[in-house]
Protein backbone atom coordinates (compact mmCIF):
# COMPACT_ATOMS: atom_id res chain seq x y z
CA UNK A 1 0.00 0.00 0.00
CA UNK A 2 1.39 3.44 -0.84
CA UNK A 3 2.23 5.73 2.02
CA UNK A 4 -0.18 8.65 1.98
CA UNK A 5 -0.56 9.36 -1.71
CA UNK A 6 -2.60 8.28 -4.72
CA UNK A 7 -0.90 5.90 -7.10
CA UNK A 8 0.47 7.48 -10.29
CA UNK A 9 -0.72 10.98 -9.47
CA UNK A 10 1.36 14.06 -8.71
CA UNK A 11 1.72 15.21 -5.13
CA UNK A 12 2.24 18.97 -5.17
CA UNK A 13 3.45 20.71 -2.06
CA UNK A 14 0.14 22.50 -1.63
CA UNK A 15 -3.02 21.98 -3.64
CA UNK A 16 -5.62 24.74 -3.63
CA UNK A 17 -9.40 24.74 -3.61
CA UNK A 18 -11.01 28.14 -4.20
CA UNK A 19 -8.03 29.89 -2.62
CA UNK A 20 -7.81 27.48 0.34
CA UNK A 21 -4.37 25.91 0.64
CA UNK A 22 -4.42 22.17 1.22
CA UNK A 23 -1.93 20.03 3.09
CA UNK A 24 1.03 18.68 1.09
CA UNK A 25 -0.05 15.99 -1.37
CA UNK A 26 -3.77 16.82 -1.33
CA UNK A 27 -5.64 17.54 -4.54
CA UNK A 28 -8.79 19.66 -4.84
CA UNK A 29 -10.87 16.57 -5.62
CA UNK A 30 -9.89 15.02 -2.28
CA UNK A 31 -11.21 18.10 -0.50
CA UNK A 32 -14.40 18.13 -2.60
CA UNK A 33 -15.16 14.49 -1.82
CA UNK A 34 -14.61 15.22 1.86
CA UNK A 35 -17.06 18.13 1.69
CA UNK A 36 -19.63 15.82 0.10
CA UNK A 37 -19.01 13.28 2.86
CA UNK A 38 -19.42 15.98 5.51
CA UNK A 39 -22.72 17.06 3.89
CA UNK A 40 -24.12 13.53 3.95
CA UNK A 41 -22.68 12.46 7.31
CA UNK A 42 -24.03 15.33 9.37
CA UNK A 43 -27.26 15.44 7.38
CA UNK A 44 -28.08 11.79 8.02
CA UNK A 45 -27.10 11.92 11.69
CA UNK A 46 -29.28 15.01 12.17
CA UNK A 47 -32.15 13.25 10.40
CA UNK A 48 -31.88 10.22 12.71
CA UNK A 49 -32.23 12.47 15.76
CA UNK A 50 -35.15 14.30 14.20
CA UNK A 51 -36.92 11.07 13.19
CA UNK A 52 -36.80 9.50 16.65
CA UNK A 53 -40.12 11.14 17.54
CA UNK A 54 -41.74 9.41 14.55
CA UNK A 55 -40.49 6.00 15.67
CA UNK A 56 -41.65 6.57 19.25
CA UNK A 57 -45.13 7.72 18.23
CA UNK A 58 -45.85 5.58 15.17
CA UNK A 59 -43.87 2.37 15.57
CA UNK A 60 -43.86 2.10 19.38
CA UNK A 61 -46.98 4.13 20.33
CA UNK A 62 -45.05 5.30 23.40
CA UNK A 63 -46.86 7.66 25.82
CA UNK A 64 -45.66 11.25 25.56
CA UNK A 65 -44.56 11.47 29.20
CA UNK A 66 -41.99 8.71 28.63
CA UNK A 67 -40.50 9.98 25.40
CA UNK A 68 -37.95 12.44 26.80
CA UNK A 69 -36.22 9.88 29.02
CA UNK A 70 -36.45 7.25 26.27
CA UNK A 71 -34.62 9.30 23.66
CA UNK A 72 -32.10 10.31 26.32
CA UNK A 73 -31.47 6.68 27.26
CA UNK A 74 -31.07 5.74 23.59
CA UNK A 75 -28.65 8.57 22.93
CA UNK A 76 -26.72 7.86 26.14
CA UNK A 77 -26.25 4.20 25.21
CA UNK A 78 -25.33 5.14 21.63
CA UNK A 79 -22.67 7.53 22.81
CA UNK A 80 -21.13 4.94 25.14
CA UNK A 81 -20.78 2.54 22.20
CA UNK A 82 -19.42 5.27 19.93
CA UNK A 83 -16.97 6.45 22.59
CA UNK A 84 -15.65 2.91 23.02
CA UNK A 85 -15.11 2.60 19.26
CA UNK A 86 -13.57 5.98 18.43
CA UNK A 87 -10.01 4.96 19.33
CA UNK A 88 -10.14 1.59 17.53
CA UNK A 89 -11.56 3.20 14.38
CA UNK A 90 -8.95 5.96 14.56
CA UNK A 91 -6.14 3.41 14.91
CA UNK A 92 -7.60 1.33 12.07
CA UNK A 93 -7.75 4.40 9.83
CA UNK A 94 -4.08 5.09 10.60
CA UNK A 95 -3.21 1.54 9.54
CA UNK A 96 -5.38 0.92 6.48
CA UNK A 97 -6.40 4.45 5.47
CA UNK A 98 -9.33 6.81 5.88
CA UNK A 99 -11.21 5.65 2.75
CA UNK A 100 -12.08 2.07 3.79
CA UNK A 101 -13.09 3.08 7.32
CA UNK A 102 -15.33 5.91 6.07
CA UNK A 103 -16.90 3.62 3.44
CA UNK A 104 -17.42 0.87 6.02
CA UNK A 105 -19.16 3.35 8.30
CA UNK A 106 -21.60 4.38 5.56
CA UNK A 107 -22.37 0.74 4.71
CA UNK A 108 -23.04 0.01 8.38
CA UNK A 109 -25.39 3.00 8.58
CA UNK A 110 -27.18 1.69 5.50
CA UNK A 111 -27.85 -1.60 7.29
CA UNK A 112 -28.97 0.31 10.40
CA UNK A 113 -31.54 2.33 8.45
CA UNK A 114 -32.97 -0.94 7.12
CA UNK A 115 -33.35 -2.27 10.67
CA UNK A 116 -35.08 0.76 12.25
CA UNK A 117 -38.53 0.18 10.65
CA UNK A 118 -38.62 -3.32 12.20
CA UNK A 119 -38.61 -1.99 15.80
CA UNK A 120 -41.91 -2.32 17.67
CA UNK A 121 -40.76 -2.17 21.31
CA UNK A 122 -38.28 -0.06 23.29
CA UNK A 123 -35.78 -2.96 23.62
CA UNK A 124 -35.95 -3.58 19.87
CA UNK A 125 -35.46 0.12 19.13
CA UNK A 126 -32.54 0.14 21.57
CA UNK A 127 -30.96 -2.79 19.74
CA UNK A 128 -31.36 -1.00 16.40
CA UNK A 129 -29.87 2.18 17.84
CA UNK A 130 -26.88 0.36 19.34
CA UNK A 131 -26.23 -1.37 16.02
CA UNK A 132 -26.50 1.98 14.23
CA UNK A 133 -24.04 3.59 16.64
CA UNK A 134 -21.18 1.42 15.31
CA UNK A 135 -21.56 3.14 11.95
CA UNK A 136 -21.92 6.50 13.69
CA UNK A 137 -18.57 5.94 15.42
CA UNK A 138 -16.86 5.10 12.14
CA UNK A 139 -18.17 8.03 10.10
CA UNK A 140 -17.93 10.44 13.02
CA UNK A 141 -14.30 9.58 13.65
CA UNK A 142 -13.44 9.97 9.97
CA UNK A 143 -15.38 13.24 9.72
CA UNK A 144 -13.03 14.86 12.23
CA UNK A 145 -9.88 13.00 11.17
CA UNK A 146 -10.06 13.88 7.47
CA UNK A 147 -10.97 17.46 8.39
CA UNK A 148 -7.76 17.70 10.43
CA UNK A 149 -5.71 16.08 7.66
CA UNK A 150 -6.84 18.10 4.64
CA UNK A 151 -6.05 21.84 5.01
CA UNK A 152 -2.72 23.59 5.36
CA UNK A 153 -2.41 25.33 8.73
CA UNK A 154 -2.58 28.80 7.15
CA UNK A 155 -6.02 27.98 5.70
CA UNK A 156 -7.34 25.78 8.49
CA UNK A 157 -9.92 28.29 9.71
CA UNK A 158 -11.33 28.87 6.24
CA UNK A 159 -11.49 25.18 5.39
CA UNK A 160 -13.14 24.33 8.72
CA UNK A 161 -15.61 27.14 8.03
CA UNK A 162 -16.41 25.77 4.57
CA UNK A 163 -16.76 22.27 6.03
CA UNK A 164 -19.12 23.69 8.64
CA UNK A 165 -21.15 25.24 5.82
CA UNK A 166 -21.49 21.85 4.13
CA UNK A 167 -22.34 20.13 7.40
CA UNK A 168 -25.07 22.68 8.12
CA UNK A 169 -26.32 22.39 4.54
CA UNK A 170 -26.53 18.63 4.89
CA UNK A 171 -28.58 18.85 8.08
CA UNK A 172 -30.91 21.46 6.59
CA UNK A 173 -31.41 19.79 3.20
CA UNK A 174 -31.83 16.21 4.38
CA UNK A 175 -34.24 17.13 7.15
CA UNK A 176 -36.11 19.44 4.78
CA UNK A 177 -36.50 16.63 2.23
CA UNK A 178 -36.65 13.43 4.28
CA UNK A 179 -38.88 14.83 7.04
CA UNK A 180 -41.40 15.89 4.37
CA UNK A 181 -41.37 12.53 2.61
CA UNK A 182 -43.74 10.69 5.01
CA UNK A 183 -46.41 13.38 4.54
CA UNK A 184 -46.00 13.28 0.77
CA UNK A 185 -46.31 9.48 0.81
CA UNK A 186 -49.35 9.53 3.07
CA UNK A 187 -51.01 12.12 0.87
CA UNK A 188 -50.37 9.70 -2.01
CA UNK A 189 -52.22 6.95 -0.12
CA UNK A 190 -49.37 5.12 1.61
CA UNK A 191 -50.12 3.81 5.13
CA UNK A 192 -48.48 5.73 8.00
CA UNK A 193 -46.00 3.09 9.20
CA UNK A 194 -45.12 2.16 5.62
CA UNK A 195 -44.41 5.80 4.80
CA UNK A 196 -41.87 5.97 7.62
CA UNK A 197 -40.24 2.72 6.49
CA UNK A 198 -39.87 3.97 2.91
CA UNK A 199 -38.25 7.16 4.21
CA UNK A 200 -35.71 5.15 6.17
CA UNK A 201 -35.06 2.88 3.18
CA UNK A 202 -34.27 5.94 1.08
CA UNK A 203 -31.78 7.07 3.73
CA UNK A 204 -30.22 3.60 3.57
CA UNK A 205 -29.77 3.86 -0.20
CA UNK A 206 -28.13 7.26 0.22
CA UNK A 207 -25.65 5.73 2.68
CA UNK A 208 -24.78 2.95 0.23
CA UNK A 209 -24.15 5.44 -2.58
CA UNK A 210 -22.01 7.59 -0.26
CA UNK A 211 -19.88 4.57 0.68
CA UNK A 212 -18.97 4.15 -2.99
CA UNK A 213 -18.27 7.87 -3.43
CA UNK A 214 -15.91 8.22 -0.46
CA UNK A 215 -14.09 4.99 -1.25
CA UNK A 216 -13.51 6.14 -4.81
CA UNK A 217 -12.66 9.75 -4.06
CA UNK A 218 -10.91 10.18 -0.72
CA UNK A 219 -7.14 10.10 -0.64
CA UNK A 220 -5.52 6.68 -0.56
CA UNK A 221 -2.91 5.46 1.85
CA UNK A 222 -2.19 6.14 5.49
CA UNK A 223 -0.44 9.05 7.22
CA UNK A 224 2.32 6.74 8.44
CA UNK A 225 3.56 3.22 7.96
CA UNK A 226 2.76 2.31 11.54
CA UNK A 227 0.41 3.93 14.01
CA UNK A 228 -1.06 2.82 17.27
CA UNK A 229 -3.99 4.16 19.23
CA UNK A 230 -3.02 6.13 22.29
CA UNK A 231 -4.20 4.47 25.51
CA UNK A 232 -6.92 6.38 27.36
CA UNK A 233 -4.67 7.12 30.35
CA UNK A 234 -2.04 8.68 28.09
CA UNK A 235 -4.65 10.77 26.29
CA UNK A 236 -5.97 12.14 29.58
CA UNK A 237 -2.57 12.74 31.20
CA UNK A 238 -0.95 14.39 28.17
CA UNK A 239 -4.11 16.28 27.19
CA UNK A 240 -4.49 17.75 30.69
CA UNK A 241 -0.78 18.58 30.89
CA UNK A 242 -1.01 20.51 27.63
CA UNK A 243 -4.03 22.42 28.93
CA UNK A 244 -2.32 23.27 32.23
CA UNK A 245 0.45 24.93 30.27
CA UNK A 246 -1.94 26.73 27.91
CA UNK A 247 -5.33 28.04 29.07
CA UNK A 248 -6.41 28.46 25.46
CA UNK A 249 -6.45 24.66 25.16
CA UNK A 250 -8.70 24.54 28.25
CA UNK A 251 -11.05 26.92 26.49
CA UNK A 252 -11.01 24.77 23.33
CA UNK A 253 -11.97 21.74 25.44
CA UNK A 254 -14.83 23.72 26.99
CA UNK A 255 -16.01 24.86 23.56
CA UNK A 256 -16.15 21.22 22.52
CA UNK A 257 -18.20 20.40 25.61
CA UNK A 258 -20.60 23.29 25.15
CA UNK A 259 -21.10 22.95 21.40
CA UNK A 260 -21.77 19.20 21.51
CA UNK A 261 -24.18 19.65 24.40
CA UNK A 262 -25.91 22.28 22.26
CA UNK A 263 -26.09 19.78 19.42
CA UNK A 264 -27.93 17.27 21.62
CA UNK A 265 -30.53 19.79 22.74
CA UNK A 266 -31.01 21.21 19.25
CA UNK A 267 -31.10 17.88 17.45
CA UNK A 268 -33.01 15.81 20.02
CA UNK A 269 -35.04 17.88 22.45
CA UNK A 270 -36.02 20.75 20.15
CA UNK A 271 -37.29 18.39 17.46
CA UNK A 272 -39.09 16.21 20.04
CA UNK A 273 -40.69 19.23 21.68
CA UNK A 274 -41.84 20.64 18.34
CA UNK A 275 -43.39 17.39 17.15
CA UNK A 276 -45.12 16.77 20.48
CA UNK A 277 -46.50 20.31 20.44
CA UNK A 278 -48.02 19.81 17.00
CA UNK A 279 -49.43 16.43 18.02
CA UNK A 280 -51.07 18.16 21.01
CA UNK A 281 -52.71 20.54 18.52
CA UNK A 282 -54.47 17.52 17.01
CA UNK A 283 -52.51 17.10 13.75
CA UNK A 284 -51.32 13.71 12.54
CA UNK A 285 -47.74 12.48 12.93
CA UNK A 286 -46.81 13.17 9.32
CA UNK A 287 -48.07 16.75 9.61
CA UNK A 288 -46.30 17.16 12.96
CA UNK A 289 -42.97 16.04 11.50
CA UNK A 290 -43.52 18.20 8.43
CA UNK A 291 -44.23 21.36 10.44
CA UNK A 292 -41.55 20.70 13.07
CA UNK A 293 -38.77 20.69 10.49
CA UNK A 294 -38.96 24.42 9.73
CA UNK A 295 -37.45 25.90 12.93
CA UNK A 296 -34.76 23.22 12.82
CA UNK A 297 -34.01 24.06 9.20
CA UNK A 298 -33.89 27.77 10.13
CA UNK A 299 -31.22 26.97 12.73
CA UNK A 300 -29.22 24.97 10.20
CA UNK A 301 -29.46 27.66 7.52
CA UNK A 302 -28.33 30.29 10.04
CA UNK A 303 -25.43 28.05 10.94
CA UNK A 304 -24.36 27.42 7.36
CA UNK A 305 -24.44 31.14 6.57
CA UNK A 306 -22.45 31.84 9.72
CA UNK A 307 -19.86 29.08 9.14
CA UNK A 308 -17.81 30.61 6.29
CA UNK A 309 -17.93 34.04 7.91
CA UNK A 310 -16.63 32.63 11.18
CA UNK A 311 -14.04 30.59 9.31
CA UNK A 312 -12.67 33.70 7.62
CA UNK A 313 -12.66 35.63 10.92
CA UNK A 314 -10.73 32.84 12.63
CA UNK A 315 -7.81 33.37 10.28
CA UNK A 316 -7.77 37.10 11.07
CA UNK A 317 -8.72 37.66 14.72
CA UNK A 318 -8.09 36.04 18.08
CA UNK A 319 -9.87 32.69 18.00
CA UNK A 320 -10.69 32.83 21.70
CA UNK A 321 -12.73 35.99 21.13
CA UNK A 322 -14.79 34.24 18.48
CA UNK A 323 -15.49 31.41 20.93
CA UNK A 324 -16.55 33.89 23.61
CA UNK A 325 -19.05 35.54 21.27
CA UNK A 326 -20.36 32.12 20.21
CA UNK A 327 -21.01 31.11 23.82
CA UNK A 328 -22.78 34.40 24.52
CA UNK A 329 -25.09 33.85 21.54
CA UNK A 330 -25.80 30.27 22.53
CA UNK A 331 -26.51 31.15 26.19
CA UNK A 332 -28.97 33.85 25.12
CA UNK A 333 -30.68 31.63 22.55
CA UNK A 334 -31.15 28.65 24.88
CA UNK A 335 -32.48 30.89 27.64
CA UNK A 336 -35.06 32.40 25.28
CA UNK A 337 -35.98 28.98 23.90
CA UNK A 338 -36.58 27.64 27.40
CA UNK A 339 -39.11 30.39 28.10
CA UNK A 340 -41.22 29.70 24.99
CA UNK A 341 -44.47 28.09 26.18
CA UNK A 342 -45.92 27.35 22.75
CA UNK A 343 -43.22 26.29 20.24
CA UNK A 344 -45.78 26.22 17.44
CA UNK A 345 -45.45 30.04 17.29
CA UNK A 346 -43.39 29.83 14.13
CA UNK A 347 -42.01 33.37 13.86
CA UNK A 348 -40.88 33.59 17.48
CA UNK A 349 -39.27 30.16 17.47
CA UNK A 350 -37.64 30.76 14.08
CA UNK A 351 -35.95 33.91 15.43
CA UNK A 352 -34.61 31.99 18.43
CA UNK A 353 -33.59 29.08 16.18
CA UNK A 354 -31.45 31.46 14.11
CA UNK A 355 -29.52 32.44 17.24
CA UNK A 356 -29.19 28.76 18.20
CA UNK A 357 -27.73 27.86 14.83
CA UNK A 358 -25.31 30.78 14.77
CA UNK A 359 -24.00 30.16 18.28
CA UNK A 360 -23.62 26.41 17.84
CA UNK A 361 -21.70 26.46 14.56
CA UNK A 362 -19.47 29.33 15.68
CA UNK A 363 -18.54 27.42 18.84
CA UNK A 364 -17.82 24.19 16.95
CA UNK A 365 -15.63 25.88 14.35
CA UNK A 366 -13.82 28.07 16.89
CA UNK A 367 -13.09 25.08 19.11
CA UNK A 368 -11.78 22.90 16.27
CA UNK A 369 -9.64 25.68 14.84
CA UNK A 370 -8.26 26.72 18.23
CA UNK A 371 -7.24 23.12 18.90
CA UNK A 372 -5.43 22.92 15.57
CA UNK A 373 -3.57 26.13 16.39
CA UNK A 374 -2.65 25.50 20.03
CA UNK A 375 -2.07 21.73 20.29
CA UNK A 376 1.70 21.05 20.67
CA UNK A 377 2.90 18.88 17.81
CA UNK A 378 4.43 16.22 20.06
CA UNK A 379 1.15 15.63 21.97
CA UNK A 380 -1.30 16.61 19.23
CA UNK A 381 -2.99 13.21 19.23
CA UNK A 382 -3.60 13.34 22.97
CA UNK A 383 -5.00 16.88 22.82
CA UNK A 384 -7.44 16.01 20.04
CA UNK A 385 -8.27 12.78 21.82
CA UNK A 386 -9.15 14.59 25.05
CA UNK A 387 -11.21 17.10 23.05
CA UNK A 388 -13.17 14.16 21.67
CA UNK A 389 -13.67 12.86 25.20
CA UNK A 390 -15.01 16.30 26.21
CA UNK A 391 -17.48 16.16 23.32
CA UNK A 392 -18.62 12.68 24.37
CA UNK A 393 -18.88 13.78 28.00
CA UNK A 394 -21.13 16.64 26.91
CA UNK A 395 -23.41 14.26 25.02
CA UNK A 396 -23.62 11.90 27.99
CA UNK A 397 -24.15 14.74 30.47
CA UNK A 398 -26.84 16.45 28.41
CA UNK A 399 -28.74 13.23 27.74
CA UNK A 400 -28.48 12.05 31.33
CA UNK A 401 -29.92 15.25 32.80
CA UNK A 402 -31.88 16.53 29.81
CA UNK A 403 -34.27 13.60 29.52
CA UNK A 404 -35.11 13.68 33.21
CA UNK A 405 -35.63 17.45 33.16
CA UNK A 406 -37.78 17.20 30.02
CA UNK A 407 -40.16 14.56 31.42
CA UNK A 408 -40.12 15.34 35.14
CA UNK A 409 -39.52 19.10 35.52
CA UNK A 410 -40.24 21.11 32.41
CA UNK A 411 -39.97 20.76 28.65
CA UNK A 412 -37.78 23.86 28.80
CA UNK A 413 -35.42 22.14 31.25
CA UNK A 414 -32.80 20.93 28.75
CA UNK A 415 -32.65 24.41 27.21
CA UNK A 416 -32.03 26.11 30.56
CA UNK A 417 -29.41 23.45 31.37
CA UNK A 418 -27.38 24.30 28.27
CA UNK A 419 -27.93 28.02 28.76
CA UNK A 420 -26.15 27.68 32.11
CA UNK A 421 -23.33 25.60 30.61
CA UNK A 422 -22.78 28.08 27.79
CA UNK A 423 -22.85 31.02 30.19
CA UNK A 424 -20.18 29.42 32.39
CA UNK A 425 -17.93 28.82 29.36
CA UNK A 426 -18.53 32.40 28.21
CA UNK A 427 -17.34 33.71 31.59
CA UNK A 428 -14.21 31.54 31.45
CA UNK A 429 -13.38 32.75 27.93
CA UNK A 430 -14.03 36.37 28.84
CA UNK A 431 -11.63 36.16 31.78
CA UNK A 432 -9.07 34.53 29.48
CA UNK A 433 -9.21 37.37 26.97
CA UNK A 434 -8.95 39.99 29.71
CA UNK A 435 -5.89 38.28 31.18
CA UNK A 436 -4.32 38.28 27.73
CA UNK A 437 -5.01 42.01 27.38
CA UNK A 438 -3.42 42.72 30.77
CA UNK A 439 -0.36 40.64 29.84
CA UNK A 440 0.10 42.54 26.57
CA UNK A 441 -0.22 45.92 28.31
CA UNK A 442 2.43 45.15 30.96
Amino acid sequence: MPSWGDVNEPTPDHGRLAGIRLAPGYLPRHALIYLYAAFITVGLLAFVSFFQAWLLNVNLRLPEHLQGRTVSALNFANELVALALVAPFGALADKIGRRPVYAFGFLWLAAGFLLYPLARTVPQLTGCALFFSVGVAAVGTMLGTVLADTPAESSRGRFVGVAGFFQGSGAAVLILVLAHLPKWLQDAGVEEMRAGAITLWLASALCAVSAVVVFAGLRRGTPSDSAAALPLRRIVVQGLAAARGNRRIWFAYLLQFGSFGDRVVLGTFLSLRLQQAWLDKGVGMADAADRARWPFVAAMIAGLITAPVVGALLDRVDRVRVGVVAMALAALAYTLCGFIDDPTQDLLLAAVAVLLGMGQIAAIIAGQTLLGQEAPRDVRGAVFGLAGICASAAILFTNALGGWLYDSVSKGGPFFLLAGVNLAIFVFGLRLTRRAEVSRST
